[in-house]
């Protein structure tokens, strides 16, 4: 297909053919038949003189607004559905498809409404107030798993319920809080889930000192020393023993009602230091610029926070069972 295939002759008013002796005008590059030109003596696209404009200017815009393809070679706008330029012969580019986008319905005490998945404001405005933050701002310190957080932090904002679901928090809260960066709520949890274990801990030692194929397994690692020291704490615990069991069922009781109200309210809890952490950070930030770094940095989740979690865990553990057995001693 040449450049000027299916364009119309202004003279005659009819298309131009691959086939046709075709000449332009040398000002405005208007295309004509030889013969059409030859017989007008002259350009007549008189519009075009007037503005010093150019044909193929016009020609681009009009096959823009009609879908044409423009040759990233070139500039040559081509007609829909073109795959190779007429002007320069060279492959285009066609225009990647856009991944149609999950539409998300949720119910709001508004009403129920629709957007995008990929919207991290899960469509509301960026400027909404949640409680005198952005919610772009917001959104930016979630920054994972915004389609969750941000309608759940509109219905707390909206309906003034404090009481949700949240998994993760009936299982094991402590690494939920660390990996969402609430340290304190992470310590304090993991703090309470060491005292309650506690007496559990005893016991299962008591018991193990007692299982032969245990000692023998020991013993064939070649822990003897271990195995002496454990023994000699076990004879000092089996003193305790009734108090350890005594204590063992209040202290899981109180345990699993942690974890059950941390269930129903941590991602309100989580609410509320989003807030403060966005209105801390406004505050602090000279720029829009610092603020959206800020944002980004102090947001989000942190894996090697969980791990660090678990080192604590692990550390405080081993802790409060020295502490305790060198009172009872």
């Amino acid at each position: 297909m040449g450049k000027y295939t299916g364009c119309q002759c202004i003279a005659c008013q009819k298309p131009l053919q691959d086939s046709d002796d075709i000449v332009v005008c040398p000002d405005c590059g208007t295309p004509y038949h030889r013969i059409c030109y030859q017989a007008a003596g002259r350009c007549i696209n008189e519009p075009l003189h007037a503005v010093g404009g150019s044909w193929q200017n016009m020609q681009n815009e009009q096959r823009k607004k009609q879908g044409g393809i423009e040759c990233s070679h070139c500039g040559y706008v081509n007609l829909p559905g073109t795959l190779t330029c007429a002007s320069c012969n060279l492959p285009l580019n066609l225009p990647e498809e856009e991944p149609e986008q999950e539409e998300i319905n949720i119910q709001l005490p508004d009403g129920q409404y629709y957007f995008q998945a990929s919207d991290p404001c899960c469509g509301m405005s960026p400027e909404y107030d949640m409680e005198g933050e952005r919610l772009g701002d917001v959104a930016k310190f979630v920054k994972t798993n915004t389609l969750y957080y941000i309608p759940l932090f509109r219905k707390f904002k909206e309906t003034g319920r404090k009481l949700s679901f949240n998994l993760p928090c009936i299982l094991f809260p402590h690494l939920y809080f660390a990996n969402r960066k609430m340290w304190p709520m992470a310590i304090l949890t993991c703090l309470i889930w060491i005292i309650c274990s506690v007496p559990q801990f005893f016991l299962n030692m008591i018991t193990a000192v007692h299982d032969q194929q245990y000692l023998d397994l020991i013993s064939s690692l070649g822990m003897e020393a271990e195995l002496e020291q454990m023994v000699q704490m076990t004879e000092l615990l089996s003193g305790y023993q009734q108090l350890l069991e005594d204590l063992q069922t209040p202290l899981f009781c109180i345990d699993i009602i942690f974890r059950l109200l941390l269930c129903l309210f941590g991602n309100y809890l989580y609410f509320r230091f989003v807030l403060k952490s966005v209105r801390k950070i406004r505050t602090i930030s000279p720029t829009a610029n610092v603020r959206k770094a800020l944002l980004a940095s102090e947001g989000g989740t942190n894996f090697w926070n969980v791990i660090g979690c678990l080192g604590i865990t692990y550390l405080g553990s081993w802790l409060v069972q020295f502490v305790v057995l060198n009172l009872l001693a």
